[in-house]
């Protein structure tokens, strides 16, 4: 059993960076288990136990950096060559928080604007210039956050369904959208503990 938890310390940090990286690290670990393994007599799972708030928006052109600056349309239209701008003139990321340390807001450990990390604010106050210039901000860096819509000192899970893939004997009970209970009895079936 391989457990990637610092993807959750990641999201929960609002720190996009560190969750991917971590993912990459579990994609990593799966892909020695399956070179490691034969299907014919290893049974492989591969879940979470829940989502996160982390969102994917705008329309960045094929290609862009995941962490970076949405380079693209902002709506459907053809896309361009300079990073996307909103409705008040600010460029903005792919990715965002739902709610979390990333809140623009100046917070009792770090001034209005973006936010690095590490960050685990106890208070904020509001935003009084609308969202950051985030032109001259390395968005791309490991302590960047995201920008995140509610303040909160660690972003919370999603409630999202998440997926699940498998590879073995017993990988055919692993399909569709099941409760997560259901995950421990097809195990168990799978290992014949009946």
């Amino acid at each position: 059993m391989v457990e990637s938890g610092r993807i959750d310390h990641g999201h929960h940090a609002g720190n996009a960076y560190r969750a991917l990286d971590e993912t990459i690290a579990l994609a990593d670990a799966v892909t020695v288990a399956l070179e490691r393994t034969s299907p014919a007599d290893t049974l492989i799972v591969v879940t979470a136990d829940h989502s996160h708030t982390l969102t994917i928006s705008g329309y960045p052109k094929r290609g862009n950096p995941i962490p970076g600056l949405v380079v693209g349309a902002v709506g459907e239209e053809k896309a361009g060559t300079e990073p996307a701008r909103d409705l008040t003139g600010r460029p903005y990321t792919t990715l965002n928080y739902a709610n979390g340390p990333g809140y623009t807001g100046a917070s009792n450990l770090q001034p209005e604007g973006a936010k690095k990390f590490p960050h685990q604010p106890k208070s904020y106050e509001g935003i009084t210039r609308g969202r950051p210039d985030l032109s001259s901000v390395e968005v791309t860096s490991p302590e960047h956050l995201e920008e995140a819509a509610i303040a909160l000192g660690t972003e919370t899970h999603g409630g999202e369904d998440v997926g699940i893939w498998a590879r073995g004997p017993g990988a055919a009970a692993f399909h569709g959208t099941q409760e997560q209970s259901f995950v421990y009895h097809a195990m168990a079936q799978a290992l014949g503990w009946n």
